[in-house]
């Protein structure tokens, strides 16, 4: 168990153990985005603090592209790293992707699906809570906090539930209603796609909806225990995915990150034909 020792502190942290060849390519590919935010930042004139923030986006959009892949759909490793490959497109085009939102969807898709094995603690609420609070303000989108309130709901109504973190769905929903109260936003603010990318990002989402509502089984298993994940959880969790990538619609820049991701899973169902032929693990 000492490769779990994190799980002491967190039941939402998952050790990167470079036993499995995928988390070893992982280990390689950081320090590779890394050396290729630095190059691009000391190209366009950069100083070194600038080239060492650079780098540190870069490796953190490619690690958090493929630890959210995996997580939403657990069963397909290569799509992981079309979501990589997508999530650097991502890094090379928009000057402020979204990294925060990125990792506190990663965080609140694993309360729902456990792909630890284990369940939340009450501290990993408080802290995703909390997180969701400042996504809601530091990006300007307050339909995060609904996103972030149905993760804690699904996890406190789906197998084996924690009946407290309804409470953290209503904190989370408080506070996205504080948000447009104070903001004066209401559903009418809401607008249409109007660009290509926001178009091809719709078709994305809902390819995703569409894999989502066909997925009737999962053969991955949870890191502590070896049980096999929960179909409804694993779906709860492409569902909480999903809301956070259709919370940004008026602001795409800050989930750019999260549907690219996205569009990275649907771009491999397409090269394996994933809804005829469902990966095996």
């Amino acid at each position: 168990m000492a490769s779990y020792r994190i799980y002491h502190y967190s039941s939402i942290g998952r050790p990167l153990d470079p036993a499995y060849p995928t988390n070893k390519a992982v280990m390689v590919l950081v320090p590779l985005a890394a050396a290729l935010g630095a190059i691009i930042a000391w190209h366009r004139g950069g100083d070194l603090l600038q080239t060492l923030q650079q780098a540190l986006v870069f490796a953190l959009i490619v690690f958090g592209s493929w630890a959210l892949a995996r997580e939403l759909n657990p069963d397909d490793n290569p799509a992981a790293f079309i979501s990589v490959a997508c999530g650097m497109v991502v890094a090379l085009t928009v000057n402020s992707p979204g990294l925060l939102i990125v990792f506190v969807t990663l965080g609140l898709v694993r309360i729902v699906n456990r792909t630890t094995g284990l369940a939340a603690r009450k501290s990993d609420s408080i802290v995703l809570t909390l997180l969701s609070i400042v996504v809601i303000y530091t990006t300007g989108s307050p339909l995060f906090g609904a996103a972030a309130a149905l993760a804690f709901i699904l996890d406190g109504t789906l197998k084996d539930p924690l009946r407290h973190q309804w409470l953290y769905a209503l904190i989370c929903l408080g506070a996205t209603v504080v948000y447009m109260v104070d903001h004066a936003i209401s559903l009418g603010h809401l607008r249409a796609p109007d660009s290509l990318f926001e178009w091809l990002a719709v078709l994305f989402l809902l390819i995703f909806a569409l894999y989502m509502a066909l997925t009737r089984s999962v053969h991955s298993s949870g890191d502590v225990g070896g049980r096999p994940l929960d179909v409804n959880r694993v779906r709860g969790g492409m569902t909480v995915g999903l809301c956070a990538a259709l919370q940004g619609v008026h602001a795409p820049a800050s989930v750019a990150v999260v549907v690219a991701v996205i569009a990275g899973i649907c771009i491999g169902m397409a090269f394996r034909k994933g809804f005829r032929a469902p990966a095996t693990g």
